[in-house]
């Protein structure tokens, strides 16, 4: 196991206990819902005897299933990962509120911890399940960012809970939303783009499994290398950092000799989607 995928893996196991901490510590005790499938979850919660991890768990089977088959593996496996992990600490960690006497600010940092422990999981190449999985699906194939269509579900569960509970618990839950979202786009959203170019001597299945595997296109063209005087391939594909991982991890799967050059981008103009 490399330090890349151990540090992944550390940091994945502290963003899912992050989310955990602030659902089990803040919003559940609140009385109040969350963004996403966990939302939804606590919802039901309500009305269903059966525990909010078990219910969480229920509802990402069928979306880890479709990650599998729409999504990368890396991907799929660090979400399977961290859907485990959130399941067993949303179990095990028992705190029964911490102290705050204030459903304001239970609702600001419940949903800066759930949202950001989101966010450092997505940043390191996976997800928590849930809403995550099928933004990103339907992000590869409309040209949609992930955080519209967080908007847009995240706006149906605040307009069942004023029907469901009260407009007093609607409001704080927007107040969560909103603070989660913040959270994420601190982490996530801002995120620096990428020019990245590979010279390698297999363009076409190199190029072929960064089109299957991320929301990205390449451009190739033909060139000689000076040295060897071997016909080369040159790719240039731009991305994101959070995905840069991913990018390098693909081409050296692809070829193990191929030649990677990173540049800091500051705008790019044209069609480029941006999934965050």
């Amino acid at each position: 196991m490399t330090k890349t995928i151990i540090y992944e893996v550390i940091g994945i196991a502290f963003g899912t206990f992050i989310t955990a901490l602030g659902i089990n510590a803040l919003i559940v005790p609140g009385r109040l819902l969350t963004s996403g499938v966990t939302g939804v979850a606590i919802l039901i919660q309500h009305f269903v005897p059966v525990s909010l991890a078990v219910m969480y768990l229920i509802l990402n089977l069928p979306l880890l299933v479709l990650s599998a088959f729409q999504i990368g593996r890396k991907f799929t496996v660090y979400t399977v990962y961290s859907a485990i992990l959130l399941f067993v600490f949303l179990t095990t960690i028992h705190v029964h509120h911490i102290p705050t006497h204030n459903i304001l600010l239970d609702s600001v940092f419940g949903g800066v911890l759930s949202g950001g422990g989101c966010a450092i999981v997505l940043r390191l190449g996976g997800s928590q399940g849930g809403l995550d999985i099928v933004t990103r699906v339907i992000a590869r194939h409309r040209n949609v960012t992930v955080a519209n269509l967080n908007l847009i579900f995240n706006a149906v569960i605040i307009v069942l809970s004023v029907f469901l509970f009260n407009i007093q618990v609607a409001m704080y839950t927007l107040i969560s939303i909103f603070a989660s979202s913040k959270a994420y786009a601190v982490l996530l959203n801002h995120v620096g783009r990428v020019s990245v170019i590979i010279i390698t001597e297999h363009g076409e299945r190199v190029s072929r499994a960064i089109t299957a595997n991320m929301i990205r296109g390449v451009t190739s063209w033909n060139a000689v290398g000076t040295y060897s005087n071997h016909p080369k391939n040159v790719l240039l594909c731009v991305t994101t950092n959070v995905q840069l991982t991913q990018l390098r991890t693909i081409v050296l799967e692809n070829d193990s000799k191929a030649f990677i050059s990173v540049i800091a981008t500051q705008n790019v103009i044209g069609h480029f989607k941006q999934i965050w």
